[in-house]
């Protein structure tokens, strides 16, 4: 997941930044670089992922009217994109691969980096995992019964089918990383299918229904909320969705001319995931009168069944769960090689950086990940794990749009790039009421969620603190001894390197 990535000793930047042009002259060819239609490709595909199938009824559920819902998956879109172009300024800030991880190290030293990366390894990727497998295991029940979400029996199943999941996905990570990867773009197939049955079926009840009437209806403003702190809670899943508009800069040491390439990019591939959003959600309020569609707990299921019945039912079904195995893998993947970083980097002990001498697997870091999603199962409420993520994840976007700001002030920093001094100011600010909004309603799912995620910043916090004192990595220390021993016994079963 994370790029340039090496053994560092102490005072050595995380993920040091380098410069593209610097690197071509090393050696690397010009028609290696990532150019524009890819880098629009790659954004895209990040932004648009499962999240339409989870979120509409949810944030119907906090606005009320379906006009006020279409308002804020247009304002979540235009959020994400100026955000997106405060990012591309940083990646002609600082050039360089690595994303937040570069920018926080860079500005704000190595604890705070080091509490991205155990946050992002223990909390973030797999609470977003524990939805994906709630989500594909409520779809696939509903497939075949009627069952009511305030049930215990429930929402122990539920737990249980997502560890069990979890358990399926370490497992075939374990077996071969190639395994997971074509089962990865296989499944992903099915996310495409299903959003143009998603979309076919709207055009379809669009044209045959009587009542067009009662379908504009839908689309209005009337009886949306006028509570403030709901409809910024409104926005959580809507954002969530567009989560991936900075993957780009995981990989900005590789993009051809960013300073043109990265705003561009990000600005098409932004609109056009708005208007994905928008044309699904416009297909949803079209086929599902408003009362289903909030009380609905399977949005993309219900508008099958009332389009085509049990056939429109069983295939979208199939295209949801088979979309949410397809990131569950993907996460597996990509979170077990986070660990295995933090390993490296001393922030958890040193024997999860070992991998697997048959299939390059790192073992102990899967496994690892499997019993951090376990304990996410118990979070019951869907809502509850959307806005853990986007406490965590717009805490170290606060910190870079943050670090943005200072490096204008840097005599030696000269962005190719940049965006009126305005958006990052705006965004810092939106980013503190986006983080403390749970803690101003009365809805107590939000207010417990939030109570958690500060229990486990003040947990983290220590840990990426101390993990930067040179005294807890020299030699004859007790945590260094302790390490060793568990890395020598690693090492003398003769299965890992």
């Amino acid at each position: 997941m994370m790029s340039e990535t090496s053994e560092v000793g102490e005072g050595t930047p995380l993920l040091a930044p380098h410069n593209s042009e610097v690197e071509r002259e090393a050696g690397t060819p010009k028609t290696d670089q990532i150019r524009l239609f890819s880098c629009i490709s790659v954004a895209l595909s990040m932004m648009t992922g499962v999240g339409i199938f989870i979120f509409p009824n949810l944030v119907l559920q906090d606005v009320q009217s379906g006009g006020a819902s279409l308002l804020i998956w247009t304002s979540a879109g235009f959020i994400a994109l100026l955000a997106g172009l405060c990012y591309s300024e940083l990646s002609t800030a600082l050039p360089g691969s690595g994303g937040e991880l570069v920018y926080i190290q860079n500005v704000f030293g190595r604890a705070p980096a080091n509490l991205f990366l155990l946050t992002s390894a223990f909390v973030k990727y797999p609470a977003i995992t524990i939805i994906m497998t709630r989500t594909s295991f409520t779809y696939f029940l509903k497939c075949f019964t009627d069952f009511s979400l305030e049930s215990s029996p429930y929402e122990f199943v539920l737990s249980l089918a997502g560890v069990f999941i979890v358990l399926i996905a370490c497992l075939m990570a374990c077996c071969s990383t190639r395994l997971c990867t074509v089962a990865i773009n296989a499944l992903n197939f099915c996310k495409l299918l299903g959003i143009l049955l998603i979309l076919s079926f709207a055009i379809y009840v669009g044209v045959t229904a009587p009542d067009k009437a009662e379908i504009a209806d839908r689309f209005s403003l009337r009886n949306t909320t006028t509570h403030a702190p709901t409809l910024l809670i409104s926005l959580f899943g809507a954002i969530a969705s567009y989560e991936g508009w900075n993957s780009l800069n995981l990989v900005a040491g590789e993009v051809d001319n960013p300073h043109y390439t990265m705003p561009l990019a990000i600005t098409i591939a932004t609109c056009s995931a708005i208007v994905f959003y928008l044309s699904c959600n416009v297909a949803y309020l079209t086929v599902l009168p408003l009362d289903v569609m909030k009380t609905s707990t399977a949005v993309a299921l219900d508008l099958g069944r009332i389009a085509l019945g049990r056939c429109g039912t069983v295939l979208l079904s199939v295209c949801v769960v088979a979309s949410c195995l397809a990131t569950v893998l993907g996460l597996v993947l990509c979170n077990s090689r986070l660990l295995q970083r933090a390993a490296r980097d001393g922030q958890i002990p040193e024997v999860f950086k070992f991998t697997l001498n048959r299939t390059a697997t790192p073992l102990l870091s899967v496994i690892l990940h499997g019993l951090i999603c376990s304990v996410f199962a118990m979070i019951t409420s869907l809502e509850a794990l959307t806005t853990i993520v986007i406490i965590v994840s717009w805490l170290f976007y606060m910190l870079c749009f943050t670090a943005q700001l200072v490096l204008r002030f840097r005599d030696k920093v000269k962005p190719s790039f940049k965006v009126p001094v305005l958006i990052p100011m705006f965004l810092i600010l939106f980013s503190v009421i986006l983080m403390i909004a749970p803690a101003l309603t009365s809805v107590g799912k939000y207010r417990s969620s939030f109570t958690i995620t500060i229990i486990l910043l003040a947990i983290l916090t220590p840990i990426s603190v101390i993990s930067t004192l040179p005294s807890l990595h020299r030699h004859g220390s007790p945590l260094s001894q302790t390490s060793n021993k568990l890395t020598r016994y690693v090492e003398s079963s003769g299965s890992f390197s």
